[in-house]
């Protein structure tokens, strides 16, 4: 059996965000690490501080104090054109929002990453098809995004992140603008894409939803209140009905 290998460790995290009104503590001494391959839910209610959690994981802001190591090398000192760096070529985010150009096909919209990195034409186009096949949209490449189901939207939200083929794929309450149909696939579908190797770490308040990874971390007033293994994950039909 293979020694899982951390991708990322955090220790003693704390953000703490200064307004007029004065300081306000959003993450607590925060300590966790995961392992590379693993799929992982971040769970809590509103303002428990989760989200700001996935932020600092992801690049999107820096902690107020603690270490931030990520593939043995520590990023919580680096400067904005460092972290940029890293989300360029390290991550992969999927948003409730999608965030998709509206003007721009499917095909267009995934190539996105591509074209920051300076890849050639021929090799983005190329990269873009196979991970617009990937999430089963190859007779829909080249349609507007305004012309997909938000369930489709979000299916292109996840080839775009995954065209780049980074270390780990974020995804801030993905089924968030989805029935329960549309969510229960693109639940399916990130449970494909761990299940092939890549490292999903996911962030919701919906415990159908987390019941799709493999291990639930619980946070609460900027805190770790729990982690466990989950024992039985969700199916498609149990989260639909």
């Amino acid at each position: 059996m293979e020694t899982p290998q951390p991708l990322i460790v955090i220790e003693r995290v704390s953000k703490t965000y200064e307004t007029d009104g004065g300081s306000t503590p959003v993450l607590r001494g925060v300590s966790l690490t995961i392992n590379r391959g693993e799929f992982v839910a971040i769970m809590g209610p509103s303002g428990s501080g989760k989200s700001t959690l996935m932020h600092i994981l992801g690049f999107l802001d820096v902690p107020t104090s603690g270490k931030y190591f990520f593939s043995g090398h520590d990023v919580s000192t680096l400067n904005e054109a460092q972290l940029a760096l890293m989300r360029r070529t390290q991550v992969g985010f999927v948003f409730q929002a999608f965030f998709l150009l509206p003007k721009f096909t499917v095909l267009e919209n995934v190539m996105l990453p591509l074209i920051y990195r300076g890849v050639s034409v021929k090799e983005r186009t190329q990269q873009a098809m196979i991970a617009v096949a990937n999430v089963g949209l190859s007779h829909r490449a080249h349609f507007r995004t305004t012309k997909l189901s938000g369930g489709e939207k979000q299916r292109v939200a996840i080839a775009r992140a995954l065209v780049a083929n980074p270390s780990v794929i974020f995804a801030d309450e993905p089924t968030g603008n989805l029935d329960s149909v549309s969510g229960a696939q693109v639940m399916e579908l990130l449970r494909q894409l761990h299940d092939v190797g890549h490292t999903v770490i996911l962030v919701t308040h919906e415990t159908t939803t987390a019941q799709f990874a493999h291990r639930i971390i619980r946070v609460h007033d900027g805190e770790l209140v729990g982690d466990e293994q989950v024992m039985k994950q969700s199916s498609v039909e149990q989260y639909a009905k």
